[in-house]
């Protein structure tokens, strides 16, 4: 499962696929790490400042932790998405670990479709809950709760079209030869 381009080696009905899903995970990476960098660079500053003004000037912004959590919101749903791509998310693989050939294919299949119904699930439910929360608006800083909550479902399709793209690259794999 390397990134690797989709070339004629794959399958003629799975390289459209392949191309499409690259060019869209590399999007989301680029939108996400832009993201990730203001925002973080943005959180840094407000949370810096909060403590010189609290610590020093005896005073406070009754915003800043507002939106610093907000931020970390959309800095922990973009960041996971970013990190699904690369594969550096924590999971339990000592069974996909220990199979090998078709079965450490089959297992590894079956882990990212229920990935991808999680996030399936997680979308949807996200988009409910932003549909719900329409009117409703943060009490310092007067912010459409719209805008914080709309990193649910945001993540949840970022992350979805990376597990796409893992299992594409998971069917496009060349068979295993026996004994690996």
């Amino acid at each position: 499962m390397g990134d690797r381009p989709a070339t004629a080696t794959h399958p003629a009905w799975l390289r459209t696929p392949l191309v499409l899903l690259e060019r869209a995970a590399g999007v989301c990476n680029g939108i996400s790490k832009a993201v990730l960098v203001s925002m973080g660079s943005v959180m840094s500053v407000i949370i810096l400042l909060q403590v010189f003004l609290r610590y020093v000037v005896k005073a406070s912004l009754p915003w800043s932790e507002e939106l610093a959590r907000y931020l970390m919101v959309w800095i922990g749903m973009l960041g996971a998405s970013l990190a699904l791509s690369q594969g550096r998310h924590v999971g339990v693989t000592f069974v996909v670990d220990w199979a090998r050939g078709l079965p450490k294919r089959l297992l590894a299949g079956c882990a990212l479709l229920l990935v991808l119904g999680f996030l399936g699930l997680m979308l949807t439910q996200g988009i409910i809950l932003v549909s719900n929360i329409w009117q409703q608006r943060s009490p310092a800083m007067n912010l459409p709760m719209v805008i914080p909550y709309a990193a649910v479902p945001l993540g949840a399709l970022f992350m979805i079209v990376q597990t796409l793209l893992l299992l594409c690259r998971l069917v496009a794999e060349p068979a295993p030869r026996s004994g690996e």
